[in-house]
């Protein structure tokens, strides 16, 4: 009959062989490179997991993508061999061009990884999507939607419109044009001089919003935080609602004029906002610049 000491060092055992014994010691790299020809527009699709997405434009009529593949295995022949089974797998029809990274059948001792680095032309539509990781782009001109797990967004001089969305991480929106949705579920959401095309939304849960403009069209403005301040220059701003927690009204136009064309909704549950524009910061003088030999 076994004791209860006997039990226990059993189940120690037990548990030093799944914590560490039985963890994959063994790990390889590849960088998988191809440049895929198209004759005219398609939607990039790309996907992968445990890994960043980076897209720049090209002039060029092709997309040429960079796979960073990193394996795992209980031996050097095992992490090797996954190597292939986790490079991209790519399919082109006359609309779409998809670039998947799959995982493995695996169990969760397994830490594979797959980030990738695109050239695409500006104009394409972008679908961009992972589980781990950082997503950016930079002067895409067609419509972005990216949706990653666990990490940042950055979306620099965009002139489409932007669907963004992450459950962990911080959304970066700069010198960009368009409707822009941003939402993260712990994050700081920024947007920083962009014009605004229709109705705009950003949001986060638990975090700041920081927005600034230099483009001074009306806009029609409701922010709200739950448990912060909203903070903003009212000569800015004519305003229906006023208080700490919530603001609505117009910026850089009349409440009772004519209905703007665009619209900004601002919320978060545990954070403040940050309204700036041009004229919320302190201008130097000439003569101050004089004084100061500027």
């Amino acid at each position: 009959m076994k004791t209860l000491a006997s039990t226990f060092a059993m189940a120690s055992f037990g548990l030093a062989i799944l914590s560490g014994c039985n963890m994959p010691q063994f790990s390889a790299k590849r960088d998988y490179q191809k440049v895929i020809p198209i004759n005219s527009q398609v939607n990039v699709n790309a996907e992968t997991f445990n890994g960043s997405i980076t897209v720049t434009p090209t002039d060029q009529s092709e997309v040429a993508l960079v796979a960073h593949i990193k394996s795992h295995g209980y031996t050097q022949e095992e992490a090797d061999a996954a190597l292939d089974s986790l490079t991209p797998v790519i399919d082109t029809t006359a609309s779409t061009l998809t670039i998947a990274c799959k995982r493995r059948n695996q169990t969760l001792m397994y830490s594979d990884s797959v980030s990738l680095e695109l050239k695409v032309p500006a104009s394409w539509p972008l679908i961009l999507s992972t589980s781990n990781g950082a997503v950016s782009t930079t002067q895409s001109r067609g419509p972005v939607t990216i949706d990653t797990s666990n990490g940042k967004i950055e979306v620099r001089e965009a002139a489409g419109s932007l669907q963004l969305s992450t459950s962990n991480g911080k959304i970066i929106v700069e010198n960009s044009a368009g409707n822009i949705q941003a939402s993260s579920s712990n994050g700081v959401v920024e947007m920083t001089n962009c014009s605004l095309e229709g109705k705009c939304k950003l949001e986060t849960s638990n975090g700041q919003i920081k927005v600034s403009f230099s483009d001074r069209s009306p806009i029609k403005l409701d922010a709200s935080t739950s448990n912060g301040s909203i903070q903003f220059n009212e000569a800015d701003a004519d305003l229906t609602k006023n208080s700490k927690t919530h603001v609505a009204g117009v910026l850089f136009g009349k409440a009772n004029g004519p209905i703007p064309a665009s619209s900004l909704d601002l919320e978060t549950s545990n954070g403040n906002i940050t309204i700036s524009t041009d004229s919320s910061i302190p201008k130097t003088t000439a003569s101050e610049q004089t004084a100061v030999g500027l």
